[in-house]
């Protein structure tokens, strides 16, 4: 059973450090492909992330501002 993230705003999301960024990346891509696919008995109730064949995750991933941010090298 993977962990469930919290749905955060895109104003939020853009205050936050690149490192945190760059770990709510890593934790969106290792949820579940669906709940059809996974070993959960019933789909819990709440408003996390969980499935990425979801909108909420879809939503979540591309508007992640770690993806659109300048390195300087």
């Amino acid at each position: 059973m993977s962990k469930k993230l919290e749905v955060i705003s895109k104003s939020d999301l853009e205050k936050m450090h690149t490192g945190t960024l760059m770990s709510r990346r890593n934790a969106l891509l290792k949820c579940e492909e669906s709940f059809e696919m996974s070993d959960q008995y019933q789909a819990a109730k709440n408003d996390g992330i969980e499935f990425k064949n979801t909108p909420q995750w879809k939503q979540a991933y591309q508007s992640c501002p770690i993806n659109s941010r300048e390195y300087s090298k």
